[in-house]
């Protein structure tokens, strides 16, 4: 299965309760969906994580770093698709390690330790 960076998706803010109640200036609300710092910040990520979940242990050290920093700064809204593909890529990685004639437990650790770091476990 191949899995590729992607534009970041318009994600538009909705008045639930139909009042007004303050808004927090958060960075995420600054940054426009379609941005080219947010689509970099995003790519940026696809990178670290895509690598980290093959056993790479120095972008695993970076996706620690970095993921927190992204959600941070553009918001859950506009990570929690590339989070999703993260987490399939994770699973199906596991899944295969699983089917391996071959055990590769060092593959499956690192997808284990990615999957912790995107569900905050």
């Amino acid at each position: 299965m191949k899995y590729h960076p992607h534009a970041a998706h318009n994600s538009q803010p909705s008045d639930v309760g139909g009042g007004t109640s303050p808004t927090l200036e958060c960075p995420s609300h600054r940054l426009h969906p379609d941005s080219e710092q947010v689509r970099h910040l995003l790519e940026q990520l696809d990178d670290v994580v895509f690598q980290a979940i093959r056993g790479d242990a120095a972008s695993l050290a970076k996706a620690h770093q970095l993921w927190p920093q992204v959600v941070e700064m553009i918001g859950w809204e506009l990570v929690e698709e590339s989070r999703e593909q993260y987490l399939r890529y994770a699973t199906d990685l596991m899944r295969e390690c699983e089917a391996d004639r071959v055990r590769n437990p060092e593959h499956a650790i690192a997808a284990i330790e990615v999957i912790e770091l995107l569900t905050g476990q």
